[in-house]
């Protein structure tokens, strides 16, 4: 009796650590792509995607990402992939830790293409 309730103990802990993994993956994801559209705008750039990422995962995670890194590369001329990646620490159930959860969006830079 006691080793099930151990176990139904450890198969919910672990059941919440998925949630609280997938619910921040959806929240950098968010970030991410959010960062890819301000960097994709004709008159956007990396640094706007860097705030404007950092401002959407900190309005929807709240406590759920901790140590938030963005990063933006591809800021190149019209037509080029803008590519911005987010990632952030998560917390642990029943482990002292945290998770590391990674996101990644990529848009196409806007404005006029040279013939």
């Amino acid at each position: 009796m006691l080793l099930a309730a151990v176990f139904l103990i450890a198969l919910f802990l672990f059941i919440c650590q998925v949630v609280v993994w997938w619910h921040a993956r959806n929240i950098l994801e968010q970030a991410a792509a959010e960062g890819a559209r301000a960097a994709a705008a004709a008159d956007g750039g990396c640094g706007d995607a860097v705030s404007a990422a950092t401002a959407e995962a900190g309005r929807m995670g709240g406590g759920w990402v901790d140590s938030l890194s963005v990063s933006c590369g591809g800021d190149g001329p019209a037509g080029s992939t803008i590519s911005v990646t987010v990632s952030a620490q998560t917390p642990m159930f029943g482990a002292p830790g945290s998770l590391t959860v990674r996101a990644r969006a990529t848009a196409p830079k806007e404005g006029t293409v040279a013939p």
